[in-house]
């Protein structure tokens, strides 16, 4: 154990969190809590091996199979994922392509309404419908919508430069999509972008609890969003893993879903291996 081990609560947070050992441990200890509380069996080779399937599905993606996922993102941002599963054949196959969407009118959004195998909510389907035209757009100008995400840098999904160019690249690629597709906030931009292998996490509530008990993160707000992000890379680093593979561990220690360990109210810190380096358990 280092002299930064997560048990060493006295030491000052803001040099631990730079310590890519310390960070290490913590990850190490959030995945054997999550694998004594489910049935998950970490294998982090496996996790490796996805990641690079990843990168071949950004590298052969094509503009409706891009709008397509981001049908999905649209449908699953702020709903239940178990309800949006059920119904996400028929959310597919009522948004097939760009084209097919464009030549959707208020007649069409209409009989989408009426349509029981869909979540019939409108202000969603109208965002689809809208967004197409900014697929197009972006298509129409760019050549490709992979050809429009590498404009921001040239080496993404992973990106080229150093971490911070990097960084700053993510930053303004998220602001623009945000700018041009509707329902797509910080969270569920992130979410689109994780899924082609963006060097992300989604610092979504169940985030960026766990980063805050863990004093890595000053709040859970939006303002501590890009800390989390940068966290998140650090600790991606320092295990060498896909950053997505720490978002998915660090959900999966705050979610009721999952390890239900880290909720918001009552957490069941005596479970939780993380409590040595955890300041939401030291105040209790």
């Amino acid at each position: 154990m280092s002299n930064h081990s997560p048990s060493s609560g006295a030491t000052d947070r803001c040099e631990k969190t730079l310590d890519p050992e310390y960070l290490a441990q913590l990850f190490d200890l959030a995945e054997q809590t999550v694998a004594l509380c489910t049935d998950w069996v970490p294998d982090r080779e496996r996790e490796r091996q996805s990641y690079r399937d990843t990168l071949e599905r950004f590298a052969r993606e094509t503009d409706d199979g891009f709008f397509s996922s981001h049908v999905a993102v649209v449908f699953f941002s702020g709903f239940r994922a178990s309800v949006v599963e059920a119904k996400l054949p028929a959310i597919c196959n009522a948004f097939p392509d760009i084209g097919t969407v464009l030549a959707y009118g208020s007649d069409h959004i209409d009989a989408l309404m009426g349509n029981p195998g869909l979540i019939r909510n409108r202000a969603k389907i109208t965002a689809v419908t809208g967004n197409a035209r900014s697929f197009q757009s972006i298509i129409d100008r760019h050549g490709s919508f992979r050809a429009y995400l590498r404009s921001f840098n040239e080496g993404f999904p992973e990106g080229a430069g150093d971490s911070a160019r990097i960084l700053d690249d993510l930053d303004r690629l998220q602001a623009d999509l945000m700018n041009r597709l509707a329902y797509f906030g910080p969270a569920t931009t992130r979410h689109f972008l994780m899924d082609y292998g963006f060097n992300f996490i989604k610092p979504d509530v169940h985030v960026m609890r766990v980063l805050h008990r863990l004093g890595l993160v000053r709040t859970t707000g939006e303002g501590s969003y890009q800390d989390a992000v940068r966290i998140g890379r650090l600790i991606a680093d320092a295990v060498d893993v896909p950053i997505r593979y720490v978002d998915t561990v660090l959900v999966s220690v705050g979610m009721t879903s999952a390890a239900n360990v880290c909720r918001k109210t009552e957490p069941r810190c005596d479970e939780c291996l993380l409590r040595s380096g955890c300041t939401y358990c030291h105040d209790l």
